[in-house]
């Protein structure tokens, strides 16, 4: 691992022409203390945005202490990062043997279903000494990725899967997620509203409501910001007689983590409107075909100068042999981009080296702290 002040100083430095991977700790800092701040009750961040354990690291120093994980192995990552920390297995379907390992031996006490076959599951390999969170679907078409497409009880469902909870001994509780990178802070006020209807009819005690996942990042429109997610949560939940005492909680994923990671990558070839980059869809840069965007980008010389010059549109391939390794959006690159140039791009935290592959054998990346930039 390579620590430098910044990504001029690294590539001044720089002996190969593999990618780096750039962690921000001031950043993943400085988002912690950002919802801590204006959210209104508990925050976990979701490892499976970022599971790198020096993130884990910056995000516990920044404040987060509770963490929604979805498998063992990230359980793991957690306790070994943050030893004081809460894991909350929130996967709604889970091995048997994960549920047996995750109460027993990992002091796990929270777990999420969204039907009654998962619940008799977790109560089989488990305690009764839990909360249960029902999970409730909740339709969103403001979202990237519409995650109740998946997961998800039906109100109705969720409303007896509360009661059924609470007849087998165990807490119950609520949960939703509104979709990965949803654009409208209503889309929070509508779920709400689903699950205070559902804490009604059900008529039992309620031990928190988890508002999960889903707040912007690259996403975010011009004119809104977290605040105004937060302000609408705080507005929703006072609006909610049953919900305006109710501990409420939230598992921000990419939201935490994209500000806290960058993508340096080598310009392998350039072509009239094309350039080759040394990684791609098959590496660090596959959530790219979902968010369709070029991330905030700047090009460099190989000793660190900014490229300038006017913008030209370019589309832009990794460097394995397949044609489905190309960017989905254009990228506005200066005109003058050569063989040897890096392109940096920021924001590039949540979903990259998670699920970076060595298709074609070009997956090997290097890493930097970059310790004198937020």
């Amino acid at each position: 691992m390579i620590e430098v002040p910044s990504i001029e100083a690294l590539l001044k430095g720089k002996s190969t022409d593999l990618p780096v991977f750039c962690l921000y700790p001031e950043a993943a800092r400085r988002m912690a203390r950002t919802f801590i701040d204006g959210f209104p009750g508990e925050v976990l961040y979701a490892v499976k945005a970022n599971p790198d354990p020096r993130l884990i690291t910056w995000l516990g120093e920044g404040g987060i202490r509770s963490f929604d994980t979805a498998s063992i192995r990230e359980i793991e990552v957690v306790q070994r990062t943050v030893p004081d920390a809460r894991c909350y297995y929130n996967h709604p379907i889970k091995p048997r043997s994960s549920i047996f390992e995750a109460y027993g031996r990992m002091g796990v006490r929270d777990f999420v279903v969204d039907h009654a076959g998962e619940l008799e599951k977790v109560l089989e390999e488990a305690g009764t000494d839990l909360t249960i969170e029902v999970r409730i679907a909740v339709e969103n078409p403001h979202a990237l990725s519409n995650f109740s497409s998946k997961f998800g009880a039906k109100p109705a469902d969720a409303v007896e899967l509360l009661k059924l909870v609470r007849q087998r001994g165990a807490e119950a509780a609520l949960c939703m997620h509104v979709g990965w990178q949803t654009t409208d802070p209503g889309a929070f006020a509508k779920g709400m509203q689903i699950a205070s209807e559902v804490a009604q009819s059900a008529d039992v005690t309620i031990q928190y409501f988890n508002v999960g996942g889903g707040f912007p990042s690259v996403m975010m429109p011009k004119d809104r910001s977290l605040a105004d997610f937060f302000s609408r949560i705080i507005a929703t939940r006072a609006a909610h007689e049953n919900l305006a005492g109710m501990p409420l909680k939230c598992e921000p994923g990419s939201a935490l983590s994209h500000p806290a990671g960058g993508l340096l990558a080598l310009v392998l070839g350039v072509k009239p409107a094309r350039v080759y980059l040394n990684d791609g869809i098959f590496g660090a840069m596959g959530e790219l075909l979902h968010t369709r965007i070029q991330p905030p980008s700047r090009v460099l010389t190989p000793t660190g100068v900014v490229r300038g010059g006017e913008l030209k549109e370019f589309t832009v391939f990794g460097p394995t042999c397949d044609s489905y390794d190309t960017l989905p959006a254009k990228f506005l690159l200066p005109e003058g981009i050569r063989e040897g140039d890096w392109i940096y791009m920021s924001m590039m935290g949540a979903y990259s080296t998670a699920m970076a592959t060595d298709f074609n054998g070009v997956g090997e990346h290097e890493t930097a702290v970059i310790t004198g930039e937020t």
